[in-house]
Order: C-alpha cells, then structure tokens, then sequence
C-alpha cells in the first residue's frame, strides 16, 4: 500500500495495481489538465488538477462501496479512478472540440483500452471484466448489477459529485459545495436492485443539492469564467485541429501547459494571449435568464456592431432531474415529493452576452435608449 495525502480525506491509500495505473503515463497527464480550467485566473487558488480528483473519487467509492458492503469494492476503487483519464486539456471547457461529436468519456474508454492501462488491468483481470470495469466507469451499463455498481461513481449523488463539489469549492476557497457527505454515504441503501437515500439522510441530499445549486450559479457558470473559456476555445481551434485530438498517442501528449506554451510563444496569437491572460476579455454587458429579453438585446447588437466584436453565451443546467429516491417505511418516495426545497429546485437558464472593451461605451449608450 502507498498513501497519498489529501486535503480532504486525509491519506488515501492505493494498492500495488492503483500505483501502477496511477505512475502510468496516461494517468500522470492528468497532474497537467485543470479541474476547472480556467477558472483560476478568476478564482486564484483554482490550481487543482484532474489527477487529485480522480484520487478522492477512488476515496469516496471505496467508503459507499464499504458501507453498502459489496463484494466488487476493487472493481469499483478502479473504474472511480479512472473515471476521468481521457478528458481533453483544460477539462470539461474544451470538450466541445472533440472529434466527431465524441465525449470525455469515449476517449476514457480509448485510452483504456490502446494504451498501457489495459496491459496493467489485464495482469488482473480478464477481458470481460476490464470492459465491465469501463461500463461501470462511464455510467454505461449492460444490466441491472452494472447500473447498480455505476450508480456509486456517476449517479445523482454518486462519488464524482461528491468529490468534485467538495474540492472545487475547496481550492475555490468559497463554502457553496460543502455538505454532510458522510451522513450522505452512511444513510445511502440498495433497495429494489438501485441505490437510495434512507429518510434519514434527507437533509443530507438537501445539503448536497443546494450546494451543486450555489457551485454552478457562482463558480461554474461565473461570468468571467464563461468568457475566459469562450475565449480560450477560440484560441485553440486555432491551434489543433480534429485529427491532433483523435490519435491516442498525440492526445496524451496534449494538456493544458502544451496549450498555454502555444499562446506564449506564437506572435500570431498575440490577441488571443491578451484576451486570455492580459485581462482584456471581452466585458459583460447583459446577463438574464430571460430568452426574450436576450434575443431582443442580441438582435439590436448585432444590428448596430460587427459580430467579432460580440460574444453570446447560452447556459442551461438540469440539477435535479427527479429520479432520487427516498426510503421510507412506506416504501419508495421521489425526493421532490417529501422537500418542498428539491422541489424548487429548477433547471438553470443564463443568457449573456459579452462585448470588446473599445466598443463598451458604445453598447453601454445604445441599451440605455
């Protein structure tokens, strides 16, 4: 065993097969992909990476899987530790620059299975299971046992959650994502071949949804972050193209301080560079979560100045999607239908759009009329 130590859980202790997928190349990359890419230059100690979040996933599934005593803890400790291994640079902010479509999660199964962590896995584990493991892993499930075990890793308030509010609001240094996760594990059940929630710990999963609630409306969806990542998109569909991102071996030798190398060094990316990392990102000029209001405003910009000089931002986010249970003694209940407050609970919608700073005067004067 060997132990890393966490701000959050303490030591976290690996076996001899998590050390070497962890000392493997592909999951060292992930010392080089921000957790919330470039939510640092807004919120300063924002330095977190992928890699320490894949460790506190492993952490928390083990303590679910341990508590709900089951028998396939080790397959679980891995697919929680290599849930995120193929997210792109800068994580979830540059996905949309996949090829064809694809997702994080399709180049964590590529990952697995053509580079070395499939020559590690299969030392262990047949065939068979290392694509049960991947199922599990990406919440793709084949049957009922699969949904079951994928449910502790990717489900309503499985560990990746858990994980991921707890430390980003933890580097963020802003207490939104805290809550009893430890009262969330411990009154988490089986019940009728899915996991739940005992009537005990529904305060709990209070905590915890009002928590992602307040993480998405002030730190992910903050309105510099979204123009920085609007920005930092721009840029690098400039820098690859698809094909840099569909080779595997190419894809790993891609992380956030390859593309940040690129912006420094390439006078042609001057502009981008300043917008980026010289604070002259474009400034906020609306933000609604009233579409009409948007779409009005939108219509008249773009009437007046070029579209260069405008960038439109449309963020919606489904939080609760009415699918967690309670157990009660009599029975199963939704969750909306015993809290009036998940009940309230609705999707988030932002409309915002952004200007140059040499044209803010200008819009700022032509809205007022």
């Amino acid at each position: 065993m060997k132990e890393f130590s966490d701000p959050l859980y303490g030591f976290i202790k690996l076996n001899d097969l998590e050390l070497k997928i962890v000392d493997s190349l592909p999951f060292q990359r992930l010392r080089y992909i921000k957790q919330l890419g470039v939510a640092y230059l807004v919120f300063p100690s924002a330095q977190h990476t992928r890699f320490e979040h894949s460790l506190g996933v492993l952490s928390i599934t083990d303590k679910l899987a341990n508590h709900l005593k089951l028998k396939e803890v080790k397959l679980l400790r891995l697919a929680g530790l290599l849930h995120d291994i193929g997210h792109p640079p800068f994580s979830h902010t540059t996905e949309v620059l996949l090829p064809e479509s694809k997702t994080h999660e399709d180049f964590t199964e590529r990952v697995i299975k053509e580079t070395e962590i499939y020559e590690i896995l299969r030392k262990e584990f047949s065939h068979e299971d290392i694509e049960s493991l991947i199922r599990i892993t990406l919440g793709r499930p084949k049957d009922k046992e699969e949904k079951s075990l994928s449910e502790i890793i990717t489900g309503e308030f499985g560990s990746d959650r858990m994980d991921y509010l707890r430390r980003d609001a933890y580097f963020c240094g802003v207490s939104y994502g805290f809550f009893d996760y430890e009262r969330l594990i411990n009154t988490t059940r089986f019940y009728e071949d899915r996991i739940v929630v005992d009537i005990s710990g529904l305060r709990a999963l209070e905590n915890f949804l009002i928590s992602r609630y307040f993480m998405y409306i002030q730190v992910y969806f903050h309105k510099s972050v979204r123009i920085l990542s609007i920005h930092l998109v721009e840029f690098i569909k400039k820098l690859l193209k698809s094909e840099d991102l569909n080779d595997i071996s190419r894809f790993l030798k891609i992380n956030d301080t390859y593309i940040i190398s690129k912006i420094f060094e390439k006078k042609e990316f001057k502009e981008d560079f300043l917008r980026i990392f010289g604070r002259q990102h474009f400034k906020n000029l609306l933000s609604t979560e009233n579409y009409e209001v948007y779409k009005e405003t939108k219509e008249k910009l773009l009437g007046n100045f070029p579209k260069e000089l405008l960038r439109f931002d449309e963020v919606r986010k489904v939080l609760y999607s009415g699918n967690i249970y309670i157990k009660t003694e009599k029975g199963l209940k939704r969750a909306h239908e015993l809290s009036p407050l998940i009940a309230s609970l609705k999707p988030i919608k932002l409309y915002r759009i952004y200007v140059d700073r040499g044209i803010w005067k200008e819009a700022v004067s032509l809205l007022e009329h």
